[in-house]
């Protein structure tokens, strides 16, 4: 269900072309792909079958083949093997060599023993421990065989006969290295006269591949004796060179292991063409016509549903949005009897009946709207209001207490002083200005707040370069100044100093002012920072702190909401007031100039 809810949602978020294209792609498309791709995976396994059928032949036809080259010389060498005279004649001690010789020519003579045994290119040797032999014409003593490697290896394995593979010089007198077929045999019958005997027949090695050509296989076969190739009726090496590894041939497309004479060896055939794939590269013309015309047939009747259907929904759903002085525009052409005109009537009704009404709700809200920004300007204007004669009466007030103090030596630059501040700040018909200007107007009002504090204060300012041309309403930083000279400054008796710094971090301007006074509690300072935060016009009236609340406020009217606003106090250390504001555009510095 969740499945189903999920494709629901999915499918609700489509158009009617997508749907239909969904409906498409998912019940005609996809299972008409699956049903052809079932039938020619269906067909090409069938082919596969038997093109593996046809290499399993193969592969049993190159064991039969050699299993039946190689039957009569296994044959021939079982008969010697169980040959009594034979085995008498090699367990006979020797008097002398005419000894030898006269025994040897009876064998001979009477035909029980012939070193080729009438197979060409077939050399029959046999050894044995008997030191009264003389080594030639088919006979020999083991001490010659005995540092040779074929003999080590087979007396090494448990078998009494097995097949061997050797590259040497075999009992031949021209001494050539070559490929060489042995037929080895343990000849122990005669074990109760102490004497060890071993038959070994040397076979052709080129006759063995011949009876694989003559096979006539397309393929190309390679027998193995492990990972060492030893027949292939493809490109031979000729039995005058090593034996090789087997190489890289690619895909093994079949391979058969069997066991031949008591020797495990393997068949590997590798197919010139695989007529599965052919298959496919054959038929697959065919399947891609068929689809293809099923998917352009679809498509025409995609696009004849659309220019019925879809068509008409969209300029229905595009007349919601036409509005001609103020009222919803009628559709003229319906067409067609089906549920689409049914709609269309619909929204006709429903436009006259809008049109009816926009005069009555629409109007309304435009002229709420007009009420709730001139409600909106009126409180800025309050607030301006309300700053101008507080900031006149603490001006005055410095000014007075100086002349009661020292005299009225220094009251003309005092007032020259607040002449300029009044000519700056006169004007509200502009509420922003650039830092610079307004850090020049708080440097005039410390300036002037010194004539009334003397050693008592001292301050220091700080601004950034890429900070002077940012724009901010007026007072927004001697307003904070105002509040750290009275409630900082002026409620300590020792000096103490005001700092005003303007940096930029993290795509923010902060503006902070630092107070060495009495500062206060973190409960009051949390205090101050949720009234602020929170400040309107109904919250200021006759609330404390009016003057920081009044300038966070106006600035986070400019800025959307985005100020913000921090306080950082410790009782007898001093205060730290912090706004930022995000970073805006720089006005230009001579609209304020």
């Amino acid at each position: 269900m969740k499945l189903f809810n999920h494709l629901k949602d999915y499918l609700n978020k489509l158009d009617m072309g997508g749907k239909l294209r969904f409906l498409f792609v998912f019940c005609v498309a996809v299972p008409l792909l699956i049903t052809n791709v079932i039938m020619l995976a269906g067909v090409y396994r069938s082919v596969a079958s038997d093109v593996r059928a046809d290499m399993e032949r193969t592969a049993t036809s190159v064991e039969y083949a050699l299993q039946k080259h190689l039957e009569y010389p296994a044959n021939i060498a079982h008969n010697i093997y169980k040959s009594q005279v034979i085995e008498d004649f090699l367990n006979e001690e020797y008097a002398s060599p005419y000894d030898y010789y006269d025994a040897y020519y009876r064998i001979e003579s009477n035909q029980m023993f012939d070193a080729t045994m009438g197979i060409e290119g077939a050399r029959v040797s046999i050894f044995v421990d008997n030191p009264t032999i003389l080594n030639g014409s088919g006979f020999y003593k083991l001490d010659l065989a005995k540092d040779q490697e074929w003999y080590r290896e087979f007396y090494a394995g448990k078998e009494n006969r097995i097949l061997m593979f050797e590259y040497g010089v075999g009992m031949e007198s021209d001494n050539k290295s070559k490929r060489r077929v042995l037929i080895l045999v343990k000849m122990n019958m005669g074990a109760f006269n102490g004497l060890k005997k071993t038959l070994r027949m040397d076979l052709d090695f080129s006759d063995f591949e011949d009876e694989l050509r003559k096979l006539d296989i397309e393929d190309d076969v390679y027998v193995c004796d492990g990972d060492t190739l030893i027949f292939t009726n493809n490109k031979s090496e000729g039995e005058m060179k090593p034996f090789s590894k087997l190489p890289d041939v690619g895909k093994i497309s079949y391979k058969k292991d069997f066991r031949l004479y008591n020797r495990d060896l393997s068949i590997y055939i590798v197919s010139k063409e695989n007529e599965a794939r052919a298959f496919l590269i054959g038929n697959g013309g065919i399947f891609l016509i068929l689809m293809a015309i099923n998917i352009i047939m679809m498509a025409v009747m995609m696009s004849l549903i659309e220019k019925t259907m879809i068509v008409r929904i969209r300029y229905l759903e595009g007349s919601f949005g036409i509005m001609e002085d103020e009222k919803m525009q009628l559709i003229e052409r319906i067409g067609g009897d089906d549920e689409i005109s049914g709609l269309i009537d619909s929204y006709n009704r429903m436009a006259e009946r809008m049109n009816e009404l926009v005069n009555t709700v629409y109007k309304d809200r435009l002229y709420e709207q007009e009420m709730s920004i001139a409600k909106q300007n009126a409180e800025l204007l309050a607030l301006h209001s309300q700053i101008n004669p507080h900031f006149l009466f603490n001006a005055l007030e410095s000014i007075r207490m100086h002349s009661l103090l020292r005299g009225e030596r220094e009251t003309a630059e005092m007032v020259g002083r607040l002449a300029v501040m009044e000519r700056t700040y006169v004007n509200w018909g502009d509420d922003e200005v650039p830092i610079r200007r307004e850090m020049d107007f708080v440097d005039t009002y410390l300036a002037l707040q010194k004539y009334r504090f003397g050693d008592r204060l001292s301050y220091k300012l700080t601004v950034n370069e890429d900070c002077e041309m940012y724009s901010i309403p007026k007072l927004t930083i001697v307003t904070l100044v105002e509040n750290a000279c009275e409630h900082g400054v002026e409620k300590k008796s020792v000096p103490g100093w005001i700092f005003v710094r303007v940096f930029k971090k993290d795509d923010e301007i902060n503006i902070e002012v630092e107070d060495t006074g009495e500062g206060m509690n973190v409960v009051v300072a949390d205090d101050i920072t949720e009234r602020v935060k929170n400040a309107s016009i109904e919250t200021m009236k006759g609330k404390k702190h009016v003057g920081i609340m009044n300038a966070f406020l106006r600035l986070k009217m400019v800025t959307g909401g985005k100020a913000r606003f921090f306080v950082e106090s410790e009782r007898g250390v001093g205060t730290v007031i912090r706004m930022t504001i995000p970073v805006g555009e720089k006005r230009n510095e001579s609209t304020d100039s």
